[in-house]
């Protein structure tokens, strides 16, 4: 009996750290894509602002600030992505020490049974 509280412990440990591992890997992936995208963002932006003086300045000038509104909308929205991200990681964190306090108390818990059972 014993044998198998302590194998449940470490085989809840093993998949607390798994689980945590698996969401570091995830969250991880996404903020590089959301950085490439990023990156890409701004190259355009950049260009669009090397635009030279072959087409009309008002034409320009148009398209410019079209693409810049649609560059600062799309950068909000990645800026909100990533932030609702972090939030959902830190929470995830939150619920990972909760559930280690939780299996450690279990774990004391168990070993003053066995304490007091012997």
């Amino acid at each position: 009996m014993e044998n198998f509280s302590i194998t449940l412990c470490f085989a809840l440990l093993l998949l607390i750290f798994t689980y945590h591992s698996i969401l570091i890997i995830i969250f991880s992936k996404k903020r590089k894509l959301l950085i490439n995208d990023y990156e890409k963002l701004l190259n355009l932006k950049n260009w669009y602002e090397k635009i030279s003086e072959e087409a009309s300045r008002s034409y320009i000038i148009e398209r410019v600030e079209k693409r810049g509104n649609e560059l600062i909308n799309q950068l909000n929205l990645l800026n909100a992505n990533l932030i609702a991200i972090q939030e959902k990681q830190k929470k995830l964190q939150e619920q990972q020490q909760k559930l280690h306090s939780n299996l450690l108390e279990e774990h004391k818990l168990l070993n003053q049974y066995f304490e007091n059972y012997s």
